[in-house]
């Protein structure tokens, strides 16, 4: 089923003035942190630009909303990296010039969804661009990117940009509560997601909630001393490296801000940094560095860019944390 998300209704009402007004871009870009629904917006939007009737929303009973209920519309493509890759090729994008070359089969305009651009390899990217400065005949390209700074230049400005917001805390409550998450659970997750309810009602059905109590048992035991490197490079080593990375990025974010004050319940983790660490945190000084080193790891590994060895990875950066930590008397 492809339907608006309750918080998209304006978002939406927007898209379809602006569609009426002077017509929807060629390539419009879907903005915003992951988990606010952006795919759901790019594909309830391809549906309703293929549909065969001229209303504000699409119809459910042409020809062409059949297809798209079946999953077999031939004028749609969607692209994202293939499986076990983090990276979207210039194969696809191949695929796509090709696809949008041809005329459309049912409706009156072709719709290629991309997500995300920002792992567009420079191939790819530059493959894109021809497309995107000389568009064939009726074709939109749906975009989504959750790092708009780490698109390449070339293609933002081919693109007009509309930003999704994240809902407001109650319509996430109220949204995970419909979809029987509530109470301290759903706090929890949407505190530990950035807010984002899709990524937060996964991050409860999945195991990354056990996972990410298990990074953090290691990661106190490691820096109390009580667990040698080995141990606890060895229980990360079996989590995802984007997943470690990210954590890590997030509770240094949190020592970062304990430090200069901000109270534990505006932070991701709450008050687990400060019992890990006690009274002894480190300066804000001496957590920035690593802070953003790790920030530009995690960039790399998001864009499909990085190419690390995972244990090599692990214990440097549980070696360079326990140097930070070295720090605090200094």
């Amino acid at each position: 089923m492809t339907a608006l998300l309750p918080w998209q209704h304006n978002a939406w009402a927007d898209l379809v003035r602006r569609h009426r007004k002077a017509g929807l871009p060629h390539a419009l870009m879907l903005t915003g942190i992951e988990g606010i629904g952006k795919h759901e917006l790019a594909r309830y939007s391809a549906k309703w630009l293929l549909c065969q009737r001229d209303e504000d929303t699409p119809c459910d009973q042409c020809h062409s909303c059949q297809l798209w209920n079946a999953g077999s519309h031939p004028d749609y493509m969607a692209v994202q990296p293939e499986e076990g890759s983090r990276q979207i090729r210039i194969d696809a994008i191949r695929r796509v010039n090709d696809f949008l070359a041809q005329t459309p089969q049912i409706s009156r305009c072709q719709v290629v969804s991309l997500r995300p651009v920002e792992v567009m390899n420079t191939n790819a990217a530059n493959a894109l661009l021809k497309t995107l400065e000389e568009p064939a005949g009726e074709s939109f390209l749906l975009l989504e990117t959750e790092r708009f700074g780490s698109v390449l230049p070339t293609i933002r400005s081919r693109c007009q940009r509309f930003t999704l917001d994240t809902p407001s805390h109650e319509q996430s409550i109220h949204w995970l509560a419909n979809n029987g998450q509530s109470g301290e659970a759903a706090e929890q997750a949407l505190k530990r997601n950035t807010g984002a309810p899709l990524k937060a009602l996964q991050w409860l059905a999945s195991d990354q909630r056990e996972q990410q109590q298990r990074w953090m048992e290691l990661l106190g035991q490691w820096s109390n001393g009580s667990a040698p490197l080995q141990v606890a490079a060895e229980g990360w080593n079996k989590l995802d490296i984007s997943d470690v990375t990210n954590w890590f990025y997030s509770f240094l974010s949190d020592c970062i801000k304990l430090s200069m004050g901000i109270q534990p319940n505006q932070l991701t983790y709450g008050t687990i940094a400060r019992e890990m660490l006690g009274e002894s945190m480190p300066p804000a000084a001496k957590l920035i560095p690593l802070h953003d080193k790790i920030k530009e790891i995690l960039g790399r590994l998001l864009s499909g860019a990085g190419h690390y060895n995972k244990q090599l990875l692990i214990e440097s950066l549980l070696l360079d944390w326990q140097n930070t930590l070295a720090q605090r008397e200094r």
